[in-house]
């Protein structure tokens, strides 16, 4: 009995043997060669797990990139280990040799069948395709036995989940430095290395492989390692709970960020030896562009950058490389390692965890724009149903990761909520420029200001934040104080008038009776309700008709025209914009510091209008009205460059001409003749420009950079600019350097610059036109912002 007992266990425990035998499962292996780590403009593929079957080896395989973009698997894909080749039998998830959208959420978990390898493999390479060019992973092993070669090798505590060292041939990794080795000791698979930065050194010390795990003592402090295999950081050993983002109330502070651009491909390196990093905190300009600081990068690909930043906010790293997207928070310090050959991406630093999630589970794109034109409003409530939907699309991406990742980040969750809500109502706000009219529903402006009650703080934490409630304080504004009048609007500033006078009547600054004071309201009031109608509304076109002939408005006519309110308004007039803004937000309240942001916001965009400084009276209102250091501090600097540039005096340049070279002239075509007969015998390059044209002065920005590149071709650059008040014209020219021996500015009347244009044949600003030696004007796109192409174009006419 005892001996059937026994032979039966010896059958089962050989039957389970078998079992086990049956397949075998690397989990997270190692790649040596993986380029395809990005997923934003180009496909991301890294292999998460693999299955040794005796039918078949089975690879399964994490596919992203951007919903809009396809991707495709060759049906000709194989593994190849120990020299020969096993064909891919099938593929589950996505189809073969045929372009696939990952239209749901920009990834697909793909399981590749392929004809079965050995059991007992060591090392194989995967190839998508069998053409030149063919997607590869080269050098795919266990975690387990790749564990076994310390360089290169990148390790994470195992207790806290942080990256916390990595060798490599080239350097060492360690508190977000790169040391140098000055002494190497191995014996047997232990390793006494010692490192050295700055004059400092340290000791470090490597146990040896148990199974991907390694003790290393670093400077004396002892902990247990786990290999790094996978392409971002795994997930972290313990929960995160803290929920709140850095906030120095817009007190500036220094981020430092060390990189590494390891093993770069030959075509990055043609962008040059700079890196940059786009920081989205400027949020006391309407129209702002992001913040760029830039690093030189060394042979290696290192870098070393400070970065001053007001608050925390998003960032965005080196597009034409990385293309990675997360947040700094002031006072930090991150080292991030791109590793373009081994396929990792890596955060390291005291308080990183958000950013290495953001890499390993990235923030969802494509929420939708408003795409039709002069929508309705039932096609603008479906718009807005759509963004919502979106929105429910990405939360539901959200909780898929919370559920298969139970211990990300409290930050990470709240950070990604956020980021949703602003990209939905950002672009929510943006289709009010598509809605018939600018006519916003009701129903979506009560959806926004639910937003706005609950705005996330610090105001700079996201991008898109910053352009929704430029849009929706506008929308309201003009909801209040614009009104359409035939074709176009106008303003109804009169409703202000009131207040304006009571502030300085108080201030016995005017002397004005209650009974002029209720003249003036009664005539805003009037203004506001009877100055708007639409084309074709006969009704309210003679009500506009017989208010404006009543007697109020003469009556309040007499009151405006009185020299000490004429001064008071004119004193007040650079603040409208800020007092219209102002109204809004007494309406639906903010605090202090959104209220801040707004008045400075206002101004500078008048500064950026005007291009001269602003009058004490409005610097005195902000001295008395902004509470905000750093908001005040921006617009004195802002001011005071303008000051500067006023200061300046280039009366006696001789890029500044004066109109009367062509007075009393009218004809187009003569004009133009006469402006352009000095250079005769030289290619001209005509700048059709106006000071309150953006692309204009963006343009204008890089004129030296264009002067530099363009010096061999000896041209003179001729500049007509359209409708542009004299002094804001001349700081133009001051501040962006258009000036030059072979530069030329012309600010001609109105009649004058509008018949050159017409025999030009000018319809949009800029306009920028060739004249060659012989004073014909070229039918050609002569852009200067393609420098590559007008070069091209210049070397033909030579």
């Amino acid at each position: 009995m005892k001996k059937t007992l026994f032979v039966a266990l010896l059958l089962l425990t050989a039957l389970a043997g078998q079992a086990k035998e049956k397949t075998v499962v690397w989990e997270q292996p190692c790649t040596e060669v993986n380029t395809k780590i990005e997923g934003f403009f180009s496909p991301l593929l890294e292999i998460r797990r693999v299955e040794f079957a005796k039918d078949e080896t089975r690879v399964f395989m994490h596919i992203a990139s951007r919903p809009e973009n396809w991707v495709r698997i060759s049906s000709q894909s194989y593994l190849r280990a120990d020299g020969k080749k096993y064909a891919l039998k099938s593929l589950d998830g996505m189809g073969t040799d045929k372009e696939t959208y990952l239209t749901d959420h920009g990834y697909v978990d793909a399981v590749f069948h392929f004809e079965p390898m050995p059991m007992n493999t060591q090392r194989f390479d995967f190839t998508e395709g069998d053409e030149n060019g063919a997607w590869q992973l080269l050098g795919v092993e266990q975690p387990s036995t790749r564990a076994g070669k310390l360089f290169p090798s990148n390790w994470r505590n195992t207790e806290t989940g942080d990256w916390d060292i990595s060798f490599y041939d080239e350097c060492a990794i360690y508190d977000c430095q790169f040391w140098n080795y000055k002494e190497k000791e191995q014996t047997g698979d232990k390793y006494t290395i010692v490192l050295e930065n700055g004059g400092k050194e340290i000791t470090v010390s490597v146990d040896k492989n148990k199974g991907g795990k390694r003790n290393i003592t670093i400077d004396g402090k002892t902990g247990q390692y786990d290999l790094i295999s996978s392409i971002t950081l795994p997930d972290y050993p313990q929960k995160d709970t803290r929920t709140d983002f850095k906030d120095t109330h817009y007190q500036t502070d220094t981020v430092t960020f060390v990189g590494w651009l390891k093993d770069m491909p030959e075509g990055m390196k043609k962008e040059g030896n700079e890196y940059s990093i786009s920081v989205y905190d400027d949020i006391f300009m309407e129209h702002y562009n992001s913040k760029k600081s830039y690093a030189k990068m060394d042979s290696l690909g290192r870098f070393v950058m400070k970065i001053p930043m007001l608050n925390s906010t998003d960032v965005y790293y080196d597009w034409d490389r990385t293309y990675i997207r997360t947040l700094f928070e002031p006072g930090e310090t991150y080292l991030m390692l791109y590793d373009f050959k081994g396929g990792h991406k890596l955060f390291m630093g005291k308080n990183c965890r958000l950013q290495n999630e953001t890499l390993a589970n990235p923030i969802q794109w494509g929420f939708r724009y408003a795409r039709e034109e002069n929508m309705e409003k039932d096609q603008a409530l479906a718009f807005m149903q759509g963004l919502k939907d979106d929105k429910a699309d990405a939360l539901h991406e959200l909780e898929k990761v919370v559920a298969a990742r139970p211990n990300i980040s409290d930050r990470y969750i709240n950070y990604l909520k956020g980021h949703y809500d602003a990209d939905m109502f950002c672009n929510l706000m943006q289709g009010r420029y598509h809605m018939k009219n600018r006519q916003v529903p009701a129903e979506v402006m009560d959806y926004a200001n639910q937003y706005w009650q609950q705005l996330p703080q610090p105001y700079t934490l996201y991008r898109e934040l910053n352009t929704f409630w430029i849009d929706y304080i506008f929308q309201l504004v003009s909801d209040r104080f614009y009104i359409r009048l035939g074709h176009g609007y106008t303003h109804a500033d009169s409703k202000l008038y009131p207040i304006i006078l009571r502030k300085y009547r108080e201030a016995g600054k005017v002397k004005i009776t209650d009974e002029e004071l209720d003249i003036v309201e009664r005539y805003g009031d009037g203004f506001a309700k009877y100055s708007g109608y639409m084309d074709g509304d006969e009704e309210a076109k003679k009500a506009h008709e017989k208010f404006f002939a009543s007697d109020l408005p003469k009556q309040f006519n007499a009151i405006y025209e009185r020299e000490d309110i004429g001064q008071a308004l004119t004193e007040e007039y650079p603040l409208f914009d800020t007092y219209r803004a102002l109204s809004v937000l007494d309406s639906i309240g903010c605090d202090q510091d959104m209220r801040d942001i707004i008045v400075v916001n206002k101004l500078s965009l008048i500064l950026e209008q005007i291009r001269e400084p602003l009058t004490e009276h409005v610097m005195q209102f902000v001295e008395e009205n902004v509470k905000m250091p750093a908001a005040k501090a921006f617009l004195k600097a802002q001011n005071e460059k303008y000051l500067a540039i006023q200061r300046r005096d280039i009366s006696k340049s001789q890029s500044i001409k004066s109109a009367e070279d062509v007075a009393n002239m009218s004809d187009g075509e003569q004009m133009l003749r006469k402006l352009i007969e000095p250079y005769k015998g030289k290619i001209i390059l005509l700048d059709i420009w106006g000071t309150w044209c953006g692309p204009c002065k963006a343009a204008l920005k890089n004129s030296q950079e264009e002067y530099k590149s363009l010096k061999d071709y000896d041209l003179v650059y001729l500049y007509l600019a359209n409708n542009s008040p004299d002094d804001t014209w001349k700081n133009i020219i001051k501040e962006y350097e258009v000036l030059g021996d072979n530069v030329v500015h012309y600010n001609l009347p109105k009649a004058q610059q509008s018949a050159i244009e017409h025999f030009i044949g000018v319809t949009a600003f800029p306009t920028y036109k060739l004249i060659d030696r012989e004073g014909n004007v070229l039918d050609v796109n002569a852009d200067p912002r393609d420098l590559f192409a007008l070069k091209k174009l210049l070397d033909k006419l030579k």
